[in-house]
Order: C-alpha cells, then structure tokens, then sequence
C-alpha cells in the first residue's frame, strides 16, 4: 500500500528537477547545476500547490502531510545526490 499511494510523491521531484536540469543544461552549458534556493522553492511550490491549493478546489486532491515530506525527501535526494 506504502508504494502505491507514496512513491510517486517520493520520486516527484527528483524526476522534475532532473528534467529541469537537463533542459538548462541543453540551453546553458554542461556546469548548470540548481542551487538549494531553487530546490527549496520547487519543495514549497508543489507542496502548496498539491496539498493546500488544489484540494480546496478539486475534489480529485486530498491535502496529505506525508506528501510535503515525501516532496521535501525527494528534493533533498536530488540536490544531494543527482545534482552534479
């Protein structure tokens, strides 16, 4: 049950920030790498959005703590391992 209702949150961010990173790159040059600031604001962005904002008007979300978490173990994942 863990895997089918957490892991995408999980791997949420890891997956968008690499995307993200590699379009920068693409544009900007292999030495791009995002700092903490922006890894921050994707972690607070997509938990206000997906936990505060979007279950106040669609009944498809539900706002869920453990989600902010996930996003947020997600974003440290990435910043300290895929980041590079």
């Amino acid at each position: 049950m863990w895997v089918q209702h957490y892991l995408d949150d999980l791997l949420c961010l890891p997956l968008v920030l690499t995307a993200t990173l590699f379009v920068l790159r693409f544009f900007y040059g292999q030495r791009v790498r995002l700092s903490s600031y922006h890894v921050a604001f994707t972690v607070l962005y997509f938990s206000l959005a997906f936990e505060v904002f979007f279950p106040q008007f669609m009944p498809r979300y539900t706002g869920d703590f453990l989600d902010a978490v996930l996003y947020a173990t997600g974003g440290v994942i990435f910043y300290r391992f895929l980041n590079k």
